[in-house]
């Protein structure tokens, strides 16, 4: 009977640590209501246009991170830092960077399982261009053996 009632408490507690820090999530979102909040299209166009990003891959990660972290990414910005300022590894599951690997894979077939780690980008900026990387190098991958058939 002990031993039943200490499994399900130490489920709890493990449940609580893999879990987002939902107020620290509220926090994340308080900070940035001050800023508008753009739709998909104006936040291609404002924040990525001028880098060369793919409309694609600006639409993933507008659509697909407020899934995992529950942050408003229609106020987020490309200089916002993921750790610092959006506390990503804290608001999101713990396995969030497999999902977003899974779902990378749906959208755009291309496996990042082997070479995302979230943490070796310091900020939204330095994700996207990551991401937008992988898909230019996998076109011109898939381009040259197309060209070489």
């Amino acid at each position: 009977m002990w031993r039943r009632l200490r499994n399900i408490f130490n489920s709890f507690r493990t449940y609580a640590d893999l879990s987002p820090d939902l107020r620290m999530r509220q926090r994340v979102n308080s900070s940035l209501h001050n800023r508008p909040a753009l739709t998909a299209e104006q936040w291609f166009e404002q924040c990525w246009r001028s880098f060369d990003i793919a409309p694609s891959i600006a639409a993933f990660v507008y659509e697909y991170l407020p899934q995992y972290s529950g942050i408003e990414f229609a106020r987020v910005r490309p200089s916002d830092r993921l750790d610092e300022d959006l506390h990503l590894p804290l608001v999101c599951w713990f396995d969030w960077q497999t999902s977003f690997c899974e779902d990378f894979w749906a959208r755009f077939g291309i496996d990042l399982s082997d070479r995302f780690d979230a943490q070796s980008y310091p900020t939204v900026e330095a994700l996207v261009v990551f991401l937008n990387q992988q898909l230019s190098v996998n076109h011109s991958s898939v381009g040259k053996i197309d060209h070489e058939l």
